[in-house]
Formats: structure tokens, C-alpha cells, sequence
């Protein structure tokens, strides 16, 4: 009993995982010009520092630069 419970609990794990990876890769696309948003918005690159890239904006309120 105590085998299936483990093995339940990584699986769910690993599909968790995959879940939040896949969630974050499809959010933000990008082309040669700019980034979609996942509301599918285009956004122009910009340069900060030297580096081309985006601000990426948490629900919480944390900003970081993204280079591309």
C-alpha cells in the first residue's frame, strides 16, 4: 500500500512539473521583434544595460530583466 502511495505522489509530482514548465514556456513567445504576452499582446524588445531583452512583471511585484 505504501509502494502505490509513493508512486502516486511522484507521478503527481512529475505531472505538476510539467504542468507549471509547459504553462510558463507557452506564456511568453517570442519573435525576432518583441514578445507575445499570454494574453497574446505584442510587446517590442527593449534595451537595458547593453542587453536586448523584456521586463518581466510578477503578480507580486517583482521585476526582472529577461535577455534574448
Amino acid at each position: 500500500m505504501k509502494t502505490i502511495q509513493k508512486n502516486l505522489l511522484r507521478s503527481s509530482l512529475v505531472l505538476l512539473f510539467i504542468a507549471v514548465g509547459a504553462s510558463r514556456t507557452l506564456a511568453y513567445d517570442h519573435d525576432d521583434k518583441g514578445w507575445f504576452d499570454n494574453q497574446h499582446h505584442h510587446h517590442p524588445f527593449v534595451q537595458h544595460s547593453g542587453h536586448r531583452g523584456y521586463w518581466d512583471h510578477d503578480k507580486s511585484g517583482a521585476t526582472i530583466f529577461i535577455n534574448i
